[in-house]
């Protein structure tokens, strides 16, 4: 294992910090909690539900720390069932250990089939019968990507598995969710999204948090609107017309009021693009609603389905 000094935690704090538009104000507390991960004081549990493992690859292109860092040295990871060596009945025992023991941080991908339980078992066992207690013994539970905080893409209209997002299956048991639960959307979540929420809050604790939302406002307070290069065409009311063309995208189906994520600050694959800039509208993939309907396509050109604006309830699971 590599030893890194303070002066490298610091940098990757600041690195995370200045991903997400933090401020150098932020990279201590992101630097310590990196720092107590690392040293193993806290572990990372990971479970997954009804998914397409989406999260645990955008997982793997984390940079600095990357994902050989992150995953052997600075996560404290205590089982992955996608990226762990441990299968069968040694990973079972391992999971069991980790929840008896407690003191952990649960991170959740995909959502809960709470109608059809034997859509996701993990050996021989239905999810829905371990996670009641792997929520209740943990330190924080993170829901990583829209299906794990708001059930996305498998909980659709007319799925017959009753896919639920972790709060409302925190609720359904009886765990409260609030001061508990960390949602981290996104289809898939960013990699900065998991490890700066960690790292946060193995050093601070609880972050902020939407009161509705459950999501942290260090990452998910401005809507990809709000800080949209092309803002200024909305403000001109110059909308494009065409895929490729000038303007403001809404008329071609962006979500960018719905979406509340910093996209535009930190971008992907190491900042070198995103959807906007890359001359696609916002598909709203870290909204409540997002692939919730069979008549909602992904492109709307013309923006059938909605007005060329939003409002607030419409970000929350209103109208959508």
């Amino acid at each position: 294992m590599a030893n890194y000094s303070r002066r490298e935690f610091l940098r990757m704090g600041t690195v995370l910090a200045a991903g997400f538009g933090l401020g150098r104000a932020a990279a201590p507390a992101l630097a310590d909690g990196l720092q107590r991960i690392f040293s193993g004081q806290k572990r990372v549990l990971w479970l997954q539900g009804q998914s397409c493992s989406g999260c645990s690859v955008s997982l793997l292109n984390s940079e600095d720390p990357g994902p050989l860092e992150l995953l052997t040295e600075f996560m404290s990871l205590v089982y992955h069932p996608t990226i762990s060596a441990t299968q069968g009945s040694q990973a079972i025992d391992t999971i069991q250990k980790a929840i008896q023991t407690g003191g952990y941080f649960l991170v959740v991908e995909g959502s809960i089939p709470t109608k059809m339980a034997a859509a996701c078992e993990l050996g021989g066992r239905p999810l829905t019968t371990i996670l009641p207690d792997a929520l209740r013994r943990a330190d924080l539970v993170i829901a990583a990507g829209s299906c794990a905080a708001f059930g996305g893409i498998p909980a659709g209209e007319g799925n017959e598995t009753g896919a639920a997002g972790v709060g409302e299956f925190m609720q359904s048991c009886g765990i409260e969710p609030r001061q508990r639960l960390v949602n981290c959307p996104g289809c898939p979540v960013h990699p900065q999204s998991i490890v700066g929420t960690l790292a946060y809050a193995a050093s601070k604790g609880y972050p902020d948090v939407n009161s509705e939302l459950f999501t942290p406002d260090m990452f998910y307070k401005n809507s990809v609107h709000d800080d949209c290069p092309r803002f200024h065409y909305w403000q001109k009311q110059e909308f494009a017309e065409h895929f490729g063309d000038e303007g403001c995208l809404f008329k071609l189906g962006c979500l960018g009021p719905l979406s509340h994520t910093n996209c535009p600050q930190r971008q992907w694959n190491g900042g070198v693009n995103w959807c906007i800039r890359a001359g696609a509208p916002c598909l709203g993939c870290t909204s409540p609603g997002f692939a919730r309907q069979q008549a909602f396509s992904f492109y709307r050109k013309g923006e059938k389905h909605h007005a060329v604006a939003y409002n607030e309830q419409d970000r929350k699971g209103g109208a959508s």
